[in-house]
């Protein structure tokens, strides 16, 4: 095996080392997500360290999410999450771009439709307004991650015209109809996939996934859109960034 031995006289504990030395192998692509890590017992052999220390090292990379477990099979490496910060407001395009990956979408749905009393609540219309309604599913690297539904007022009957397969909504809004996105407020649920979000998402049926529930404002702080994302789990992480308190 070619990999590094560790420095046994370092300050810097064995399992830390170890920790390293796996993520390098992993950001250099000997490693590729969804490969099977070596055993504890080869790793312990490969690196001259004990099976203790490998077993905090895997236990750690399998928190911070670079590994992950499965019964019965090995550990592996895990797939790259879509991180966002829901503290800011950007488009999911942008945070692809941002974390080196590549966006897509599939626009399913681009009409008008009734919308619901608590969507016309949310944007400030009366009930039974008609709106634009647009669904597209989102993917990250190829990979189905997100099912994303929006509801704008009539006034942007312009992106009717528009195609959003791999298109950003907000670029649309701002080269097109001079609207900026500035703020918006979220609340975060639980829900179950149904048979067709879990064939769309690529999961089972019953699966739990991430429910986005948004409003989001201009800059004169009017209501652009509301939306409801559903997120799978697996390939999500949300943080939420904040200044000096």
């Amino acid at each position: 095996c070619n990999m590094r031995k560790l420095d046994q006289d370092s300050i810097t504990p064995l399992y830390i080392q170890l920790m390293e030395s796996i993520e390098t192998e992993i950001i250099s692509q000997r490693y590729s997500p969804g490969d099977r890590l070596p055993s504890e017992k080869e790793l312990s052999s490969m690196y001259s360290v004990s099976i203790i220390t490998v077993r905090r090292a895997v236990s750690n990379l399998i928190e911070k999410g670079v590994l992950s477990r499965r019964q019965g099979k090995g550990t592996f490496v895990s797939k790259p999450r879509f991180k966002k910060d829901i503290k800011q407001v950007s488009g999911f395009s942008d945070v692809c771009e941002r974390l080196g990956m590549v966006s897509g979408g599939k626009m399913l749905e681009n009409k008008v439709v009734t919308a619901s009393p608590s969507i016309c609540k949310s944007l400030g219309l009366p009930s039974e307004s008609q709106v634009v309604y647009i669904r597209r599913v989102r993917y990250v690297n190829k990979e189905p991650v997100s099912i994303e539904k929006n509801y704008f007022p009539l006034e942007y009957g312009a992106l009717l015209a528009g195609s959003f397969d791999d298109n950003s909504l907000f670029k649309f809004l701002q080269k097109n109809m001079g609207v900026t996105v500035a703020s918006s407020e979220r609340y975060i649920e639980i829900c179950y996939a149904t048979a067709e979000e879990g064939e769309v998402l690529e999961v089972k049926k019953g699966a739990a996934l991430l429910y986005i529930r948004s409003v989001a404002y201009d800059e004169e702080g009017h209501p652009v859109y509301v939306g409801r994302q559903i997120y799978n789990g697996d390939r999500l992480s949300l943080y939420v960034s904040s200044g000096s308190i």
